[in-house]
């Protein structure tokens, strides 16, 4: 059961919104309990913690928050859901992906964006809450996808740089193997090869350009020029934004 959260005070848009995804869930023969709200004020906790995807308006009239105020209250409850905001505006969009938004949708692309914006959502949702196993160390480890910031090749060792949380020091775990077949299993679950050494998870990139990936976590790491233009498409693709 995917617990779905709509909340715009377009109420006609919010039921064209719900009437879209129920088409999409029952063609995807995947069962879904979508709940739609007009205000944060109707929102209990309850709704908020079991959340598994939010589409989220981005302007109230008349109130004193915003989709990003609605977010942040998802973000302390869990940090596994998956944000998409539906506006007419793109101008929040750095403020909301510092609260790791998943998608921007312009309403008035709804219909032709909704199908793929989905499907990868669908896709992070199951990478947020799936993880791998390694030998790392003689020991089998399993690492959170959610937290896999990128894997690095070293001749035929693999480092897994982890994210930093908290107090916990920055974690890596290396284990024998080619960045091939790390990439054969973790580019269909989001991750996307910037360079011959480097495979990262889309999902904490904040800038990709030409010659360098920005992480989530400040650091940069090279970007093939030569294969730019492919990586590029991949991560727009993935962003949702053809």
């Amino acid at each position: 059961m995917i617990h779905v959260l709509i909340c715009d005070d377009d109420a006609r848009f919010a039921a064209r919104l719900k009437t879209a995804l129920d088409a999409l869930f029952a063609s995807r023969k995947t069962e879904a309990r979508i709940g739609v709200f007009g205000a944060a004020e109707e929102i209990g906790g309850e709704t908020l913690s079991l959340c598994d995807i939010a589409f989220l308006d981005v302007d109230f009239a008349g109130k004193e928050y915003n989709g990003l105020d609605i977010a942040r209250r998802i973000r302390a409850l869990r940090g596994d859901t998956v944000i998409v905001f539906v506006t007419n505006y793109v101008e929040y969009a750095p403020e909301g992906y510092e609260l790791r938004a998943f998608r921007y949708l312009l309403k008035d692309e709804i219909e032709r964006k909704l199908p793929d914006c989905l499907a990868q959502a669908l896709v992070q949702l199951k990478t947020e809450k799936s993880d791998i196993k390694i030998l790392s160390e003689g020991e089998t480890v399993s690492l959170p996808l959610r937290d896999l910031l990128y894997v690095e090749s070293m001749g035929h060792t693999l480092i897994y740089h982890m994210r930093f949380r908290g107090c916990t020091p920055d974690r890596q775990f290396s284990c024998y193997g080619t960045l091939g077949k790390a990439e054969e299993e973790l580019a269909p679950r989001g991750f996307l090869r910037v360079q011959k050494s480097y495979l990262v998870n889309m999902a904490h990139i904040r800038r990709l350009s030409s010659t360098e990936a920005l992480l989530s976590d400040g650091r940069t790491l090279p970007v093939s020029a030569k294969n730019y233009a492919a990586c590029k498409r991949q991560y727009l693709l993935w962003r949702g934004r053809q």
